[in-house]
This record gives C-alpha cells, sequence and structure tokens, in this order.
C-alpha cells in the first residue's frame, strides 16, 4: 500500500463543519498536546507517550509487523479533534483476536490477507476507545474516520479492517456501519466504597471468603515476601528478572515472549510511578512478578511471569494485593484482563471484551458473519453463567 504521511483521505459523509483525514506513520509525526486532547481520560494506553514507547522501543514496528498508519481527523481550522491509533499488519502475531483460520480461508480461495489494518493499541488486551474525539469536537469525526477506512480499504485492495478491544460506544458505532462483532470475556473488579481489605470480604459469601482467607493465610505462612518497586526507581537489574520469569512462564505456555528491556525501561521513563513492577521472593529467590499500570482511576493487571506455576503466589499478586491498593488508593476499578473464571472466585466481576471486523470481500463477509454467529452464542451463553454465579453474597445492600 503507498500512502504518503499525512496525506488526505477521502472526506466521507455530508456535514455541517469541514473535516479533513489523514494518515500518519509514526506517532511522533502528531503533536502529543494535540494526541493527547482526543485521548484524554481514556486510560494510559491511549496516551501518545504510551505509543511513543512502543513504537521507539521496536515493539510496535515493522520489523514486528506493526507498521503505523495512525488516523488523524481536522477541522477546517487546523485543530486536530480526532484520532485513531492505526496498523498496517503483514502477519496476525501477537494478537489477542486469532484469525488464522480466516486467513487459510481467505488464501486457500487465491485472496491476498495481508496486509490487513488494525485499529488498536499493540500488545495491550484493554478495552477502551478507539476512535479518539476531542471535547467539543464538531459532529461526524466518528464517522469521518470509519468511511475514510473502509475508503482507504477499498483503494488499496485490503482483505480486512480489525478493531481490538473497542469500548460500547465506538462498537456501536461500527455495527452501525455494518461491521461485525466478536465477543469475549475479560474480568474487573469493581470498588463499591470499600473501606479497606476486610469491608470487601464481607460482601463475598462465607464460603468464598473463607478460600480467599485460607489462601492468604498460607501466602503468609510460606514466608513468601513481596516488594514493590516504582516506575521511577526501576532499573536494568529490575527489568532483567521481570523478562526473566516472563519469558519462563511463556515458554511452558507456548507462547512468545515480546517484551523487551529497552520497552520496560522507556515506560518508567515516561510513566513513572503510575508503572509498578512487583516481585514475590522466597528463600532469597524471586518466584513471580507482575506489572501493573494505574490510570483514570483504574489499575490495570498488565504483566505475570513466574518460575514455575506458584498458584497461591498468582492469587495475592494479581488479585489479593491489587484490589489492596485500589481500596487503599481510592481508584474504582482493577483491570484483570483476559481469562480464567478463577478471577471471578476472587471478586472479579465478568465483563464483555469485543472486536469489530470489516471485510472488503462479500463472500468473506458472508462466511465470516455465519461463523461468528455461532461462537458469539457459545460466549454470551459462558457469560451469562459467569454472572449467574457470582462470589458475592445474595443479598448484598452495596
Amino acid at each position: 500500500m503507498s500512502v504518503r504521511p499525512g496525506q488526505a483521505m477521502p472526506d466521507c459523509g455530508q456535514r455541517d463543519t469541514p473535516l479533513s483525514v489523514a494518515m500518519v506513520f509514526g506517532i511522533s509525526g502528531v503533536d502529543p498536546l494535540e494526541w493527547d486532547a482526543c485521548a484524554a481520560g481514556k486510560g494510559p494506553f491511549l496516551k501518545h507517550a504510551y505509543l511513543r514507547v512502543a513504537e521507539e522501543s521496536g515493539l510496535a514496528a515493522p520489523d514486528n509487523g506493526w507498521r503505523p498508519a495512525h488516523m488523524i481527523v481536522r477541522e477546517s481550522s487546523g485543530r486536530l479533534v480526532g484520532a485513531a491509533p492505526l496498523y498496517l499488519r503483514d502477519r496476525s502475531t501477537d494478537e489477542f483476536w486469532p484469525d488464522q483460520a480466516w486467513v487459510d480461508g481467505f488464501q486457500a480461495s487465491g485472496g491476498r490477507y495481508f496486509p490487513k489494518l488494525v485499529m488498536e493499541v499493540p500488545y495491550t488486551p484493554v478495552t477502551g476507545t478507539r476512535i479518539l474525539v476531542r471535547e467539543g469536537a464538531p459532529s461526524g469525526v466518528a464517522d469521518a474516520i470509519i468511511g475514510a477506512l473502509q475508503s482507504l480499504a477499498h483503494k488499496h485492495g485490503l482483505s480486512s479492517i480489525h478493531v481490538g478491544f473497542p469500548d460500547e460506544e465506538d462498537r456501536a458505532r461500527f455495527e452501525m456501519a455494518g461491521w461485525m462483532t466478536r465477543h469475549a470475556v475479560d474480568y474487573e473488579w469493581r470498588n463499591e466504597g470499600y473501606r479497606d481489605f476486610g469491608d470487601f470480604t464481607s460482601a463475598l459469601s462465607s464460603r468464598r471468603r473463607r478460600v480467599l482467607l485460607w489462601e492468604r493465610r498460607k501466602i503468609v505462612a510460606s514466608g513468601v515476601r513481596f516488594r514493590d518497586v516504582p516506575g521511577s526507581r526501576v532499573g536494568e537489574a529490575d527489568v532483567a528478572v521481570f523478562l526473566d520469569l516472563l519469558s519462563d512462564l511463556h515458554v511452558r505456555r507456548g507462547r512468545r515472549q515480546a517484551l523487551t528491556m529497552d520497552f520496560v525501561l522507556r515506560l518508567c521513563a515516561a510513566f513513572g510511578d503510575a508503572v509498578t513492577l512487583t516481585f514475590a521472593e522466597a528463600d532469597g529467590a524471586v518466584i513471580g512478578t507482575l506489572m501493573t499500570v494505574e490510570g483514570d482511576g483504574c489499575l490495570y493487571v498488565r504483566t505475570w511471569g513466574a518460575r514455575e506455576e506458584t498458584r497461591f503466589v498468582h492469587f495475592e499478586t494479581c488479585y489479593y494485593r491489587t484490589i489492596e491498593w485500589a481500596i487503599a488508593h481510592g481508584l474504582s476499578r482493577v483491570n484483570g484482563g483476559r481469562g480464567g473464571p478463577h478471577k471471578l472466585e476472587r471478586g472479579f466481576r465478568p465483563v464483555l471484551a469485543h472486536a469489530c471486523h470489516w471485510f472488503l470481500h462479500t463472500n468473506m463477509r458472508s462466511a465470516v458473519a455465519e461463523g461468528l454467529e455461532l461462537y458469539n452464542a457459545k460466549v454470551l451463553a459462558a457469560f451469562a453463567r459467569e454472572q449467574a454465579h457470582s462470589p458475592f453474597r445474595e443479598r448484598d445492600s452495596r
């Protein structure tokens, strides 16, 4: 695909205020203050600084199959009023919405699946706004971006466009434009005004409370201790241990570990104490480690690594201690990330996550739609079952 940096895209739709849509091949090509004015209040991972760290560290770069092609929208005065994190991809590795079956089917029929367009934050499976609209922007910004995306795909013969983890508002926008949605189940903990951790556990059913407190006692009795290192004090030695345990866990699970020393150090430098590396230690050795990121009233449980499967250490590090931190600091949520019904049993609630998909060719759209209907029905049924098995007391007055 050949599009010049900053090249204007087709202006789709009628509106009172003229808007121009352009592509910028690298977040450094957008003024940080302008981008962040659109991303304000939408979480740490959509900030200019986070995307810059991902790109400049090489994590979200062409060598890893991520070619930045961010979309920006300006009104006639030149003010940036909308933006979207967008990447051209020549592979599907390091994504959280598998599409290999689509790749195989499309290419077996003689089609060319790659490159494809993805609108998401690389390596970050966190639901959030994907179409960033500046407060006070004229109407039509979101429609202009969606229209420009589809026009771009038609012009260059791109097989498909995929939006990972859009929030409900953006999901509705894409569905109104005829895109298809795929569902998954994530987990989050919500702060219902708890005074402390004990107040939280009192809201659980008696059985779940007994199990939770027993697990915490087991950790204390085992002698495991925890060390939190705020981002401003993270050094190369800390990152080396963190990445070693992260890689160890990924190897056992047959997955690729993509994070690098440069990425983590740049992230800590950019976000300071909003980032924390936690180390669980026993007998003088680190046996588990966690990265969390705080922003806009939420604590994000991002990346866990461990030398071996240490269940209770995992629960304590990733769930109980993060809940304690959120309560102590008045945060509204803990984002627990993808998968794992064990989170449900520890006070996290199931929430739906989504991906939205658009395909250039009618036959491909029809084939995918048929498969998604069955897939989504299974996900929604599982989601309903988990909602019905809450760990909280039935007559919780909160």
